[in-house]
């Protein structure tokens, strides 16, 4: 068992203490949902989650100039921090037709597949470790969704110089040209920065690593991530500094959520021990009386 897993147990078995209940009491009396989650609460949650994700992301790209002009902005910047490199990948991926074909299927499967399976595979096998990861999945959402509406970005993709991989492989594919879920005219094409591919992989890669038993699961759940990166910088759908930005959401978001129940599984008072006194025999009780 992982550090992590048992300090969910810990804390499943304690009273919820640390600095962050002392100061919102109130954290305590919700202990039972928290580590108890009903599954038709996640449903309704998952439901107005992806209500939103769809509203906000489409809320841009009717003005694609500040999209450009961020766009231009983040390529400038990385070229000042020496961090350009999405060009020569992404002519490389599009110069090797089968890992240009891998990357497109990865980037368009994966992204849900493996999020889903890992909120799934924690409802059933760690519901405390669950709670705090779907907190965590759900507030590096809506904190992308801030900036993908703040900052609009077009992608590489749409600049001179970068080969659209989705778009070349969406003739044997099943998606749409930009690798969109849904149909382009419903979807936001400038909702880049930051990358919430990356930022949904990154969260089920710690998650793997956090609570998986077997070390090559660990290893796998580790490598995930990097994948992605890869994936996303070779199809020209994301900057590197798009990367950047939601790991630090995510370490954010990590630190708000699993703060307080480090806190709780370090200050939980210690089982006690059983007892190893031996009962009182019957026969130490003299003849003729009785024990009343």
């Amino acid at each position: 068992m992982t550090t992590t897993a048992q300090e969910d147990v810990t804390t499943e078995r304690s009273v919820p203490a640390g600095l962050w209940f002392r100061i919102y009491p109130s954290l305590a009396r919700t202990r039972g949902f928290f580590a108890q989650p009903r599954w038709w609460i996640e449903v309704a949650l998952v439901w107005v989650i992806y209500q939103t994700y769809s509203f906000v992301r489409n809320l841009g790209g009717k003005d694609v100039a500040p999209a450009f002009a961020n766009g231009t902005a983040i390529e400038d910047l990385e070229e000042r921090l020496y961090i350009a490199i999405e060009q020569p990948i992404n002519q490389w991926v599009n110069e090797n037709r089968w890992i240009a074909d891998i990357s497109a299927l990865h980037y368009h499967t994966l992204h849900w597949w493996v999020t889903i399976g890992v909120a799934v595979w924690l409802y059933w096998t760690n519901r405390p470790g669950y709670r705090r990861a779907s907190l965590v999945l759900a507030m590096t959402t809506l904190i992308a969704l801030a900036g993908f509406y703040l900052i609009p970005t077009a992608p590489p993709r749409m600049y001179d110089g970068y080969h659209d991989v989705m778009a070349q492989t969406a003739t044997w594919g099943w998606w749409e040209t930009s690798g969109s879920p849904g149909p382009e005219s419903m979807t936001n094409q400038f909702a880049a920065m930051p990358s919430l591919h990356c930022g949904w992989a990154i969260w089920a890669g710690l998650m793997i690593v956090l609570y998986a038993r077997r070390s090559w699961v660990r290893v796998l759940g580790a490598v995930y991530p990097f994948t992605t990166f890869f994936v996303v910088v070779g199809t020209a759908n994301h900057y590197i500094l798009d990367i950047v930005a939601i790991a630090a959401v995510i370490a954010v978001a990590m630190v708000i959520i699993y703060l307080p129940w480090r806190q709780a599984a370090g200050a939980a008072p210690p089982l006690p021990a059983p007892s190893i006194e031996p009962a009182p025999s019957i026969a130490a009780v003299p003849p003729g009386r009785s024990d009343a």
